[in-house]
């Protein structure tokens, strides 16, 4: 019974620590982290793909987001998603039907876009909080995700 309590408070403590980092304005909490380019929308975009491939990524897609409203008749700034893949990682979480679950948050996805105040912005799911709700297996693939995307993303932005 005392083992169960414990259970019960320790996934309690876990999914509340989850829902306040989630919410948390702090860049260091976030599960999205947020940082302004150096760069122009365009340049941003071509960048943060180099960087990717640089590292070892593949680039498979990259989603206008602001053609794709237009077509629908919604005007919004420029908006890309670029999704970006490492295989190795992708694979560790693939391999193994405990850890499939996580394909939820696969591909991993660098947003660049431009906001009212005509700078361009970047943006990413913060893997290395993701991480800590996750069992020790995936944890350190998700850490090593999310170290992979700060150096992508490090020197394009602010």
């Amino acid at each position: 019974m005392k083992k169960q309590n414990f259970f019960t408070v320790t996934i309690i403590f876990l999914i509340s620590l989850f829902i306040i980092t989630s919410c948390s304005g702090s860049d260091h909490a976030s599960l999205i982290s947020e940082l302004e380019s150096r760069y122009d929308f365009d340049e941003t975009v071509e960048r943060l793909k180099e960087n990717a491939e640089d590292a070892g990524w593949t680039v498979p897609v990259v989603h206008d987001m602001q053609a794709n409203m237009e077509r629908s008749g919604l005007p919004v700034l420029p908006a890309k998603i670029i999704e970006i893949c490492n295989t190795g990682h992708a694979y560790n979480i693939l391999e193994s039907d405990m850890e499939k679950y996580n394909m939820a948050v696969l591909p991993c996805r660098v947003s660049v876009y431009k906001k009212s105040d005509g700078l361009t912005y970047v943006s990413w799911y913060n893997y290395d909080v993701y991480s800590a709700i996750e069992h020790e297996i995936a944890k350190s693939y998700f850490r090593q995700m999310a170290s992979d995307i700060e150096d992508i993303v490090q020197s394009v932005t602010r």
